[in-house]
């Protein structure tokens, strides 16, 4: 342990480098996130995350002084100089109760981050982390059965800690040329959209390979992904791919249009080994053609995004997402179990009711079933037994309600989450569960939200927070969770408590 006490030295002495790509930000709490949404530069695109520090350091509005010096105090907290080397160790270690029956839950990661830049164009990095974990019952339930821990990886067996287990490594390389060009490759998560949740793309799923381009010229900036995913739903470890492109139009300083698409196609079929197909890699056609001309079943979504400010302070957005869609069909109002679709609207301010360092966001999101589905799971849109997009799967409304105050050093967060949804509780696929082929559907028609087994959740949290070292994000924390779930069955009230600290570069959703 003693090389971990002399990098905790370091840290605090040197503060250290700037790092080549931000966390993703879905909460309207950082102050770079705040400079990004509230510049009125037409350069300036918030919906694609990770962000690279430099494809967005010179955007951020110098009209804006506020914005500026707030972007500039979060940068020098990050950065000094350009070429050096950031290495320092990373560590969650918390613990808590449920006080309602008194089981234990813990979280414990170690390990260690390190980037270096070449120069302002050029920046590797990677990161290393050994987790052991015994999460509350409610998540517990599906790591045992999905065999993975949320938004980390495979549950394996290391040092025979019962299993619950992982090993948790990202890195990337990074090529900025100019001003228009961004290349990105790597082994992490992405984030595609303006909310706290995403229903394109989330950092909710483990870790993938990937290869980003980003072209930002005039008021647009168009984005390629191409990612390696793998399915281990059926016992056995299945190779899949993705393609994915957006196009994010700032129309004015006000107003921003987007558009998404993405094909997953399974490694192998019936036929051939198809490995990375490489009719995906035109960077601009739109996918479902190419699916059409080759006479294949890959699985094809589409969506629309919007992102509106008024006076700044006032951000709407939303998301609209099509997996299948018959216009015939919706008119019919038969409830055609092929329309399936999912649509997002939210609302952010960075100081709510006009007092500075409230931020506050309500989102409501809404997935109809069998929405991110296939005829099979190698084709499906998840990766590791976990959604590409929401961590609910599908067929469930939701609403978020998160607000956070930043009192001197301390930081207050209140979240309330409000959801609906209904369960698949046998082999047949009633919608929720997109690892179930929908084939395996109870009807075609007069499908429904919420049909299977309804569960009504409702998820409460306060937590209070102190920064220990903020080149990491480092935090000290306490929090108090309240889970009430309504099912025909039974009714359960979990009240958690924990504490600890945590390094907040990743998110991992057990909100729900």
């Amino acid at each position: 342990m003693r090389w971990i006490f002399i990098l905790f030295i370091l840290i605090s002495f040197n503060g250290l480098a700037q790092q080549e790509l931000f966390p993703i930000l879905n909460q309207p709490v950082n102050k770079i996130s705040q400079a990004l949404y509230q510049s009125d530069n037409l350069k300036v695109h918030t919906s694609i995350q990770p962000y690279n520090y430099y494809s967005i350091k010179k955007y951020v509005s110098t009209n804006d002084s506020t914005s500026q010096n707030r972007f500039d105090k979060q940068k020098t907290q990050f950065r000094k100089g350009v070429k050096n080397i950031f290495i320092a160790p990373v560590a969650d270690a918390y613990g808590g109760i449920n006080t309602t029956n008194g089981n234990q839950n813990y979280f414990t990661g170690l390990g260690i981050i390190s980037q270096y830049n070449f120069s302002s164009k050029l920046g590797i990095g990677f990161t290393y982390r050994y987790i052991n974990a015994q999460l509350k019952k409610y998540v517990d339930t599906s790591l045992y059965t999905k065999n993975v821990i949320p938004s980390t990886g495979i549950r394996t067996s290391i040092l025979n800690h019962n299993n619950n287990e992982t090993q948790d490594f990202r890195g990337y390389i990074s090529y900025t040329p100019n001003s228009i060009f961004s290349f990105l490759l790597g082994r992490g998560q992405h984030f595609w959209g303006d909310g706290y949740r995403s229903l394109y793309l989330s950092d909710n799923a483990s870790p993938y390979p990937y290869f980003r381009i980003e072209s930002t010229f005039w008021k647009v900036k168009y984005t390629n992904l191409y990612a390696w995913h793998q399915d281990i739903s059926t016992g056995k470890t299945k190779n899949k791919f993705s393609a994915s492109h957006h196009l994010s139009w700032n129309i004015i300083p006000e107003f921003n249009l987007g558009i998404f698409e993405t094909v997953v196609w399974a490694g192998n079929d019936t036929l051939v080994n198809r490995g990375f197909d490489v009719n995906y890699l035109n960077p601009v056609v739109f996918y479902r053609p190419v699916e059409y001309a080759q006479g294949s079943t890959d699985n094809s979504i589409i969506g629309f995004n919007f992102k509106a400010k008024l006076k700044k302070e006032h951000i709407l957005y939303g998301q609209l997402v099509l997996d299948e869609f018959l216009l015939a069909e919706i008119k019919s109002g038969r409830n055609w179990w092929g329309n399936k679709y999912a649509i997002q609207i939210g609302y952010k301010n960075y100081n709510f009711l006009n007092i500075n360092n409230l931020t506050f966001l309500i989102e409501r999101n809404i997935v109809r079933p069998y929405t991110y589905s296939h005829i099979s799971s190698t084709i499906n849109y998840g990766h590791l037994n976990q959604s590409l997009a929401h961590p609910l799967g599908a067929n469930f409304k939701e609403t978020v309600i998160l607000s956070r105050y930043h009192y001197k050093k301390l930081n207050f967060t209140f979240q309330t989450n409000f959801t609906t949804l209904g369960a698949d509780t046998s082999a047949v696929s009633m919608g929720n569960d997109i690892f179930k082929s929908y084939a395996n559907r109870n009807q075609d028609y007069g499908i429904k939200f919420f049909q299977g087994e309804k569960h009504h959740i409702i998820y409460s949290k306060i937590e209070v927070s102190y920064p220990l070292i903020k080149s990491i994000q480092m935090q000290a924390f306490t929090s108090l969770t309240v889970r009430n779930e309504l099912t025909p069955h039974h009714s359960q009230t979990d009240v958690f408590i924990q504490a600890g600290i945590t390094t907040r570069l990743w998110n991992r959703y057990t909100d729900y």
